[in-house]
């Protein structure tokens, strides 16, 4: 089973201004997301909100599967970067605490995505390392877990995507620099309780070390939109 679509993903973490909140949406859902599954390469595009409680800086999830990370430094990519349009300016400029790297993906099992989604990230300097063996047998006791729809592994580049372009200026206007994750699980599921309990397992199954410097967050999908939508007439 493979439940990302690609070799290649280009995860986001981070906030928006609060007066911004529903523009963003709109931005995220009607222009970027298209946009993006415009460029060649780009597969699918996901949006989540985070649940009551959790710190306005990881508020939303913004994810693009991609057929592998050179799409993310290829020429027609980087043509959009540096052209943003007067929207895509507007939002970045609203952006809080930007989180955004360029990953390969280690591990993907399952099919499609849930309305639920477990993310755990580790910034730059925190890197997981487990074997493929291991990996996959912590993969089979998630996967296991009632409510659960796949199981997915992550891994930062510390460099791939983090060229300066104008988008890159606009995201930083606020002073916060974009920082980046060395690994990332994520979790899909039926329902928050699915989510709740396999957090829970995956944590207690990459020990007490990895979880002093884990980042859990619980999101409910907003929007999800794959190139195949954009080849499809309205």
């Amino acid at each position: 089973m493979h439940g990302l679509l690609g070799r290649g993903v280009l995860a986001n973490w981070g906030g928006v201004c609060p007066a911004q909140e529903d523009d963003f949406n709109a931005w995220h859902s009607l222009e970027h997301m298209p946009e993006r599954l415009s460029v060649p390469g780009f597969l699918r595009g996901r949006r989540a909100v985070a649940v009551d409680g959790t710190p306005e800086h990881l508020k939303y999830f913004m994810m693009y599967e991609a057929e592998t990370v050179k799409v993310f430094t290829s020429a027609s990519y980087l043509e959009r970067l540096n052209d943003p349009t007067p929207w895509t300016q507007r939002i970045l400029s609203s952006y809080i605490s930007p989180c955004r790297t360029v990953c390969n993906v280690i591990a993907s099992y399952g099919h499609g995505v849930g309305g639920w989604l477990g993310t755990v990230h580790f910034y730059a300097g925190h890197k997981i390392l487990l074997a493929l063996e291991s990996l996959a047998e912590l993969g089979s006791k998630v996967m296991n877990l009632d409510g659960v729809t796949g199981f997915h592994c992550l891994e930062g580049s510390p460099h791939i995507g983090q060229q300066p372009t104008t988008e890159k200026k606009f995201r930083e206007s606020r002073g916060e620099a974009d920082v980046t994750v060395d690994t990332a699980f994520m979790i899909d599921g039926l329902d928050f309780s699915a989510i709740e309990k396999s957090l829970a397992v995956l944590l207690d199954n990459l020990g007490d070390e990895a979880c002093a410097h884990a980042v859990p967050v619980i999101f409910q999908t907003q929007h999800v939109l794959t190139s195949v939508d954009m080849a499809t007439p309205v």
